[in-house]
């Protein structure tokens, strides 16, 4: 029984670990090798063999552990507070770690990160009532009146840490959006977010309801002056930010403005000027890009409360706006108590994680939500949570290329709940340079013959190098040493040339890498091997022209002279076959007579008997 255990573990593990070796050897260079799991180079120029291998044969290979590259990542958990519950207005953890430190990470390799999410009991909500004051929601204004206390009361049985802000839009100043005798207005930020139910009741009571003309209203113009205009509405840091839309119309899109001679693109930018906005009649109604993109990162969840008639629309922007739900109004808005309880539960019983990874890198999000007896599987949403449900993911970051430029090699990617502030940053650092061609493989890698020539003869820099520090830069990088017969230990020596003109000598020189990694060049100015020095005159020029046009007629009379023999050699072959030919005319077995006769046995000559 044990044999037949050990025999199975061997079947199955073999091949594997064959598949391994064979795959690691199977790299040519260094770059490539790194990018393979648990493959290592050698770089010691003495070494024999497959210089890619596993971790565990470069122990026993004869590499000296100082020459062998292997680039080990090193993830820190820079902070990693527990989750928490909301005791006061600063300290609710939802999300867990807060910041991880990858570095050193390897292209072509994938990192897990295990992440904590549980929504905590009294995190704090910030509603701001974003309401239409067109005179077609004159009925729905003296609701939301008397629903300020009810409003207040229903959201603190569901956190003890829950404020009110209150705005209003109408529509552009200007004909064809309003009457011209009617003063009219793109949004009024009324009261700013605060736990004042009696200051937000006397604020709904004193906005006056406005006439306007066109249909359409300005409602995504304010909505972004209230996503962006952070200090001014009085977003908390520490809270889930909601904003109800209340409207019984459409609203204008990028483009509309046009109509008024309003030209230039909504920037998404905060223009509010205490109370009132001023760039509605300078800026262009806002697209769904703009909005969907500003929800995402504000961290904002919109709830559409409109009439049964606009529902339809909004519904079919709901999944543009991520982030977003969609709530239907009773004629008199008496319902919006219930609309906001039921869409915040919508909105709180699912978490999906998001993030802004690009440049070759890619995070994927693995967990079993809340069944803990089914698989894990990919996604980055789950469904079904109540407060205190805990959600385990695994994030993976996979690294598919190596960013072009420098400057990519370290991201910081920002990943967090839609709608939500919490957040994890990622400080990602890719090592690009794992096996600097200098050190890998001396035959496969480019030399830095021409750059070391500028460091060794300044004198021959290019004026537009001359004015910039990148020469200076890349030659501090260098330990010169000039006159000096004895080369040192360098890996891999590399021999270059300068020609110099002043001399007609070309002068030689070796560079490399000590063992300590040490750049050093050694530059020998006692060496100096005459160079032969062409130059071309025009004489030189015509008398090459004239040889190369002589050599072509010369090849061209070969080739007829060999094809006029050729022909001479076949013509005659021919009058030989013929004149041995054993037959004439007469006898020639291929002639046939034109004519036959033929004697009819019915015909009698010399008349009847």
């Amino acid at each position: 029984m044990d044999l037949k255990i050990i025999s199975l573990v061997i079947a199955i593990f073999w091949p594997m670990a064959w598949s391994q070796l064979d795959s690691c050897a199977s790299a040519v260079d260094c770059g490539k090798c790194t990018t393979i799991p648990d493959c290592v180079w050698c770089r010691e120029t003495s070494f024999n063999g497959d210089r890619c291998m596993t971790r565990d044969q470069a122990k026993t290979a004869q590499c000296s552990s100082q020459f062998v590259v292997d680039p080990q990542v090193f993830i820190d958990y820079v902070q990693n507070v527990p989750l928490a519950e909301a005791s006061k207005l600063d300290d609710p953890i939802q999300l867990k770690p807060q910041r991880v430190s990858v570095s050193n990470a390897r292209n072509g390799q994938t990192y897990t990160i295990p992440v904590e999410f549980k929504q905590a009991k009294d995190y704090p909500i910030d509603l701001y009532f974003l309401m239409d004051l067109s005179n077609s929601m004159a009925d729905d204004k003296a609701s939301v009146e008397k629903l300020g206390s009810k409003l207040a009361d229903t959201m603190r049985n569901i956190t003890r840490f829950f404020s009110m802000g209150f705005g209003s839009f109408v529509d552009k100043n200007r004909f064809p959006y309003s009457w011209p005798e009617q003063k009219t207005y793109s949004f009024k930020n009324h009261m700013k977010i605060a736990d004042n139910i009696a200051l937000f009741t006397s604020e709904v009571q004193q906005a006056g309801i406005v006439n306007t003309y066109d249909e359409p209203e300005g409602g995504f113009e304010a909505l972004v002056q209230a996503i962006v205009c952070t200090n001014e509405i009085g977003w908390r840091e520490k809270a889930r930010h909601i904003i109800l839309l209340i409207t019984d119309n459409y609203s204008h899109l990028a483009g509309d403005g046009r109509l008024g001679g309003i030209l230039t693109p909504n920037d998404g930018k905060c223009h509010l000027n205490g109370i009132d906005y001023g760039f509605g009649l300078l800026h262009d109604y806002p697209s769904l890009g703009q909005i969907s993109r500003l929800v995402q990162e504000q961290s904002m969840n919109v709830i559409f409360a409109v009439t049964a008639d606009v529902a339809k629309a909004y519904q079919a922007f709901q999944p543009l706006v991520r982030g977003s739900s969609v709530g239907v109004m009773s004629k008199d808005s008496s319902n919006v108590v219930t609309l906001v309880e039921e869409q915040y539960k919508l909105i709180t019983s699912s978490v999906e994680l998001r993030d802004n990874a690009n440049n070759g890198v890619k995070l994927r999000y693995f967990t079993n939500c809340l069944d803990k007896d089914s698989s894990v599987r990919e996604t980055p949403s789950c469904d079904q949570l109540k407060v205190g449900s805990l959600i385990k993911y695994n994030i993976t970051i996979e690294i598919d290329q190596c960013p072009a430029g420098k400057s990519t090699h370290r991201q910081t990617v920002v990943v967090s709940p839609v709608g939500l502030t919490d957040s994890l940053v990622i400080d990602l650092e890719i090592e690009c340079d794992e096996c600097p061609c200098e050190r890998a493989d001396s035959v496969s890698c480019p030399h830095q013959c021409d750059e070391l020539t500028y460091c060794l003869e300044p004198s021959r820099i290019p004026k537009e190098l001359l004015e910039s520090d990148k020469i200076a830069q890349e030659c501090s990088k260098f330990n010169m040493t000039k006159d000096d017969p004895s080369s040192p230990d360098l890996f891999p020596m590399r021999r270059c040339e300068i020609f110099d003109n002043a001399t007609d000598c070309r002068r030689d020189f070796v560079y490399g890498y000590t063992a300590d990694d040490e750049k050093v060049v050694l530059f020998n100015n006692t060496i100096c091997t005459p160079a032969f020095k062409f130059e071309l005159t025009p004489n030189i020029a015509f008398m090459m022209m004239g040889s190369l046009v002589a050599v072509g007629l010369a090849l061209l009379l070969l080739w007829r002279l060999l094809l006029f023999m050729y022909d001479r050699k076949e013509y005659a072959k021919f009058i030989n076959e013929s004149q041995n030919a054993k037959w004439t005319a007469d006898n020639n077995p291929l002639y046939v007579e034109a004519s036959t006769n033929y004697n009819n046995p019915a015909f009698q000559q010399g008349g009847h008997k």
